[in-house]
């Protein structure tokens, strides 16, 4: 306490540099603690997000593949495309043997683009030929897997 003019001064309630200090240290480590967690969460999300688009990406490759016969109806043996066949005109399962599409050019089967969403996506086709004899038929089967 001190005089000015005659008057006692009193001290006036407030923060000390030092509180305001301790204060503003505390209120950055809470910010960091919380942005932490929330940049946790949004990876998570953006994980699951893309788990989901690559589920829906194979599962249209796999439908598409799986509405085609096993036999290839021109009698071809090797695995993959015959001759000059391209994707619409794939005629049987092992034609897409050894398929790629993506990144950013991933479409269906009628070439239409998928949404941006899915550009940055990669899709691989690989099979192998597996032959077996069941006991009693006296022939081979060989499929796809």
């Amino acid at each position: 306490m001190g005089y000015q003019n005659g008057r006692i001064l009193r001290a006036r309630p407030g923060f000390t540099a030092i509180e305001a200090l301790v204060a503003a240290t505390i209120l950055a480590i809470l910010t960091a603690s919380v942005s932490g967690a929330l940049m946790a969460g949004r990876a998570q999300s953006k994980l699951a997000r893309d788990t989901l688009s690559a589920s829906f990406l194979a599962q249209s490759m796999m439908d598409e593949i799986m509405r085609l016969p096993f036999n290839d109806p021109q009698g071809y043996t090797t695995m993959g495309p015959d001759g000059s066949e391209t994707r619409p005109t794939f005629d049987n399962i092992d034609d897409y043997c050894g398929y790629t599409d993506g990144p950013g050019t991933i479409t269906d089967i009628a070439g239409n683009a998928y949404p941006d969403a899915y550009k940055g996506f990669v899709r691989t086709v690989s099979m192998t030929a597996v032959s077996t004899t069941p006991t009693g038929w006296n022939r081979t089967l060989t499929d796809c897997w």
